[in-house]
């Protein structure tokens, strides 16, 4: 808690970018470090010494000095600017309001209220998207398994071949046959236990059997088949499944107890989720799955 609670500090510079005060009674906008001025905190203009210049301590409101500072002859471009920002809103007048904190949106404009998915779209790096962004991100996913299958298809998993990159020691067969190097594409498509539970699991939901490769599965999963409910089960499933194959080898990776491919294709029968996404009950969900996959 302690860790993260210090990494959100180090995002503080970030965020004042992002912010700008609308002074109304100024009794709670720092003069110096907020930005409640044309020309931002005036803190990083002046420095400390500009306390000392502009004759207005440290931590004085923006109500405090509009109501006690006498004008001087001041000999810096920057102290003159200050002075006539002060100026300027003595002369507009404090009203009985309190002040309000803005949040930067797109266009360069300033709202009250934070929206995190304007913040995110202004500092995140963009970039085109891909043809089979819809068959991973949908509204019925679950996080954690869209995820992973992202990664997945970005070949970004931790499996075998990749970990021999790092470290020439490691194992790298595969932990659910035992058969071959354990790459992206042989565990999740050529494994025997794989190829086993993908054919429980999907069957016939993807038309003409399950693909081996990811770039022709990726694209199934964009094209539309015959109605929304069925499109939502291949979506669906496809991801349960990639991520109970990848959970099964994790477990065996760390010496737990091995489950047979009957176990996987249980455990994808039987998720929750799958009653937010179709909208039936809990004890029609195996037999509306197996409804569908025979169709």
């Amino acid at each position: 808690m302690a860790y993260s609670f210090l990494q959100i500090i180090t995002l503080r510079p970030l965020a004042l970018q992002f912010t700008r005060v609308e002074v109304c009674n100024g009794a709670t906008t720092s003069f110096w470090y907020d930005k409640w001025s044309q020309l931002g905190a005036l803190i990083n203009l002046t420095g400390e010494r500009g306390c000392i210049d502009l004759g207005v301590p440290i931590h004085a409101t923006v109500e405090r000095v509009i109501q006690s500072y006498w004008r001087r002859r001041q000999r810096t471009t920057v102290l003159v600017q200050i002075e006539q920002e002060i100026l300027r809103l003595r002369a507009i007048g404090l009203s009985q309001q309190e002040d309000m904190v803005l949040w930067k949106r797109e266009n360069e404009l300033f709202r009250q209220g934070f929206e995190s998915s304007q913040t995110w779209n202004m500092i995140r790096a963009r970039s085109p998207h891909v043809s089979w962004s819809k068959g991973l991100w949908f509204r019925e996913a679950t996080p954690k398994f869209s995820f992973l299958t992202w990664l997945a298809a970005h070949n970004r998993l931790a499996s075998g071949d990749r970990i021999l990159q790092w470290n020439p020691q490691a194992i790298s067969t595969c932990w659910l046959c035992n058969a071959a190097t354990e790459t992206r594409d042989h565990l999740f498509f050529d494994c025997s236990f794989a190829k086993e539970v993908w054919l429980g699991t999907i069957g016939g939901l993807a038309g003409g059997g399950v693909p081996t490769q990811w770039s022709i599965l990726l694209q199934r999963l964009v094209t539309s088949l015959q109605d929304s409910t069925k499109t939502s089960l291949l979506r669906y499933s496809f991801q349960a499944t990639a991520h109970a194959l990848w959970h099964e080898r994790n477990k065996r990776r760390v010496g737990e107890i091995e489950s047979p491919p009957y176990d996987s294709k249980r455990e994808v029968d039987m998720k929750k989720p799958w009653r937010y996404c179709l909208g039936v009950d809990d004890f029609l969900i195996v037999p509306f799955i197996r409804f569908y996959k025979s169709l």
